[in-house]
């Protein structure tokens, strides 16, 4: 919502209106205590709102209101705004949270002709107190509901405003040809039964049914007349002999109630297309009073012309554009509702000149705060107000879409520091309202404006803008409270906001404005590498980059990366640096503001490389650890000298072989990162073969294998690897013996050993050598181990002596370096 008259004022300029009558309650029994789980209960006749005690209701979940209603204007008017009654029905589809036997809805004035649970006959009463802010429509369904159910109600009457009690005007008010129905904050029920509170979102239809043609009070002007709702126009419709005419609106996307208009009026229609940042395009419905003047009409029509602009860039703060429609509705209206309001999808505007200027904007960044994320309570209310106020001045500023001078820290740090901390206006806290006779007060906007500009300062750029977004994309579609917006606010920017949050939205009196500051870090020498002994000398600088003096501010220095390899005298530290473990904490002087000319303060201190030292980087990294400041340089990384040899080690082989191929295998670890891992194979002297591995990204630990295949004799592998200093591990030896010649199987001659000498064989023989000696055969899968000589012999073989069988016969002779050989012979 925007006040009109006053162009930053929170509060409605109001007209002054009567206390209405206080009407008879109905005395209806209290829930009882405690129920079995499945037991059918009461639904709380409230939301728990601190604002609105007895308004909304608990027990269900609205999910979809289908508001049919025809309104019709006396037959004779008088007076200045038109009179005029409703036949309606509202079917609300909710879901309930646990078995209800009876349940409540929001509901003033107007006559109950019937209620219908499930399509049942269900009975109902009316528990009003006007003094309390009650107006409850109790329902008790013939069965107690469960689930999904549906309450339609039907009713008639003359709809009425409604009146807070800070004296503005809301729900039905009559106009000069029509009428207009406005929800904030809780008027909207005046017009239909529901649960009315911004923590129960539904979707909606519209159904108004009108009079074709609409005159004034006079009877002199007739014009076209136009209903005007949320969501998308579906249909509309005329009657059989188009005296009347029905329009449809549908509301797809969640909608909290107050955000809820119906108005009736000559319009003139403007239907256009708005294209948003993807490329996608929705349709614009925009209403104008048809008895506005024609420059009056050329200014509107420029502006909403200025619809898509306006919401493309605002998406580049907020993210994608939450609504399916966008458009303005721009009607002369009574002084009790001369405020525009941000009825989700298209605003309401009371004049030109309000949808003309900022105004336009404020309810345009309500689409997303206020309506996208609604509060769930009337007392977050400063959520939505606060960001649709601070929106259009960044947005009108040089660092936003606009030209003008002052970025948004410094107007609301003006507006924040023009305000004596005496003014009855921080006297209440934006997160403990209650009274929802100041709602609409400076706790609202501007203080709220305050604090997402002093919350920016306290973040910095890259988590505000972060936040902003996320709020949306996150809890789009939902109620949110400002708990979760500080809960979000901390896990964004990894600060704990805690002492924010108390002093700017939790507690009365003038919050403090935030520090800000720049921080840097520079060492001496600024790069290279520092020996054994050497001292290096860091400077820590604070930049007030603010609007308030330095005094609170904290950086830190994690000294981690220096305290391994250098060593820092605590003794040696200058006045308001001190070291507790590994952190350096820093209590930043005082400082004063100069913007136009910043002023800094130092702290320097210095650490030793240490004797012992074996190399590598020395690391320093600040911080601000308080709220307001933003790192320049805040990490300084020299380098100690690697003086370390790497490590190696022969995993494979592990014996002396003799191997038919030789699979080799080096692991290495090194302290700051290895580049190569080498093992050479030599004969004697001399290098037959060469393999190596490059370590990948400098890692600590790496592995180097190889397959190498060489001629039969004796070799010597040596290994070592190499760190990215340069360093060599020490050179280790090993020697083994390679053979990969298969070994023989030859037939004993003589009729002892062999028979007959040529096969079939009754009996055969073997004699068997490998100069690398002979390990074992194996006779069609039986195995015999031998005596690992150069020579051997299988003697005697016939059928039934080890595992030999008439016919065909396999016999496989290895060496002791895995090579074979295989005899196939006949025994008969």
């Amino acid at each position: 919502m925007t006040p009109i008259a006053q162009a930053r004022s929170p509060r409605r300029r109001l007209l002054g209106l009567a206390v209405p009558l206080v009407l008879a309650a109905g005395v209806i029994a209290a829930p009882a205590a405690a129920f079995a789980a499945d037991d059918p209960v009461d639904g709380a006749r409230t939301s728990t709102d601190p604002m609105f005690p007895n308004v909304g209701n608990g027990g269900y979940d609205a999910l979809d209101y289908d508001v049919r209603l025809a309104w019709t204007p006396d037959a004779a008017q008088s007076g200045q705004y038109i009179a005029g009654s409703i036949v309606a029905t509202s079917t609300m589809t909710a879901k309930a949270l646990q078995p209800l036997k009876s349940f409540s809805l929001d509901f003033e004035g107007l006559q109950v002709d019937s209620v219908l649970v499930n399509g049942v006959p269900a009975a109902w009463e009316r528990d009003v107190d006007a003094a309390a802010i009650k107006f409850k429509l109790v329902v008790t369904p013939a069965t107690p509901v469960s689930g999904e159910f549906t309450v339609a109600v039907a009713y008639h009457g003359v709809p009425s405003s409604h009146t807070d009690l800070d004296g503005s005007s809301e729900g039905w008010n009559r106009t000069a040809d029509g009428a207009t129905m406005l929800g904030q904050p809780i008027g909207n029920m005046t017009g239909y039964p529901h649960n009315n509170t911004p923590s129960d979102k539904a979707t909606y239809t519209f159904g108004i049914d009108i009079p074709t043609t609409l005159n004034n009070v006079a009877g002199n002007a007739p014009g076209a007349g136009a209903a005007v709702s949320n969501g998308e126009l579906v249909s509309k419709t005329a009657s059989a002999d188009g005296t009347r005419t029905t329009w449809v609106w549908e509301q797809t996307k969640p909608m909290a109630s107050e955000l809820a208009v119906v108005s009736i009026g000559k319009y003139d229609v403007i239907e256009s297309q708005v294209a948003l940042s993807d490329g996608s395009s929705i349709p614009a419905w925009s209403f104008m009073d048809s008895a506005l003047s024609a420059t009056n009409k050329a200014t509107i029509t420029t502006r909403v012309g200025q619809l898509g602009p306006i919401i493309r860039n605002l998406e580049s703060l907020y993210g994608p554009y939450p609504g399916k429609s966008a458009g303005v509705i721009v009607d002369t209206v009574p002084g009790g509702i001369s405020y525009a309001l941000e009825t989700q999808d298209r605003s309401f505007f009371p004049s030109t000149n309000s949808v003309a200027g900022s105004t336009l904007i404020h309810e345009l960044v309500h689409q997303w705060y206020g309506n996208n994320v609604a509060p769930t309570t009337w007392t977050d209310i400063w959520i939505g107000e606060g960001m649709a106020t601070w929106g259009p001045a960044y947005y009108n500023s040089s660092e936003g879409f606009g030209t003008a001078a002052n970025p948004t820290e410094l107007t609301y740090f003006n507006s924040w520091n023009n305000l004596a901390a005496t003014s009855p206006n921080w006297s209440i806290a934006p997160g403990l309202q209650t009274d929802s006779a100041e709602l609409y007060e400076y706790q609202t906007y501007t203080r709220g404006a305050q604090f997402w500009a002093a919350l920016r300062v306290a973040i910095g750029d890259d988590a505000f803008f972060d936040l902003i977004r996320e709020w949306q994309v996150r809890y789009g579609g939902t109620s949110k409270t400002g708990a979760d917006l500080k809960a979000l606010a901390e896990e964004l920017s990894g600060r704990d906001l805690t002492a924010l949050w108390q002093d700017w939205i939790l507690e009365s009196g003038k919050p403090a404005w935030p520090e800000k500051l720049s921080l840097s870090l520079a060492s001496s020498p600024a790069e290279g590498f520092v020996p054994a002994g050497q001292t290096v000398s860091y400077t820590l600088t604070a930049t007030n980059t603010g609007r308030v003096p330095l005094g609170t501010s904290v950086a830190t220095v994690d000294v981690a990366g220096l305290l391994g390899q250098a060593s820092i005298d605590p003794a040696g530290l200058p006045a308001g640096l001190t070291l507790d473990g590994t952190t350096l904490t820093w209590a930043v002087p005082a400082v004063a503001a100069s913007p136009a000319a910043p002023q800094s303060a130092t702290a320097t201190f210095t650490a030793t490389v240490k004797s012992t030292a074996t190399g590598g980087p020395l690391t320093a990294v600040a911080k601000v650890a308080t709220l307001g400041g933003t790192c320049v340089a805040c990490t300084s990384t020299l380098s100690v000298p690697d003086t370390q040899r790497p490590t190696a080690s022969l995993v494979s082989p592990t014996t002396a072989g003799p191997f038919s191929a030789l699979s080799l295998r080096v692991d290495a670890t090194d302290n700051l990162g290895l580049a190569r891992i080498v093992a050479n194979v030599y004969q004697g002297s001399t290098l037959v073969k060469s393999t190596q591995t490059k370590v990948a990204d400098g890692a600590t630990s790496g592995t180097h294998t190889a397959t190498v295949s060489l001629p039969d004799g004796s070799y010597t592998i040596k290994y070592n690897s190499q760190d990215l200093a340069g360093n060599i591990s020490a050179t280790s030896t090993f020697a083994v013996t390679l053979d990969s010649t298969k070994p023989t199987a030859t037939v004993k001659d003589g009729t002892s050993f062999t028979s007959p000498a040529a096969g079939p064989y009754d009996v055969v023989s073997f004699k068997l050598y490998d100069a690398g000696k002979i390990d074992k055969v194996v006779l069609n899968g039986t195995v015999k181990d031998l005596s690992d000589n150069a020579w051997s012999d299988v003697n005697f073989v016939k059928p039934g002596v080890f595992g030999a069988v008439r016919g065909t016969n396999t016999l496989v002779v290895h060496d002791v370096a895995g090579n074979v050989s295989t005899v196939v012979f006949e025994l008969r």
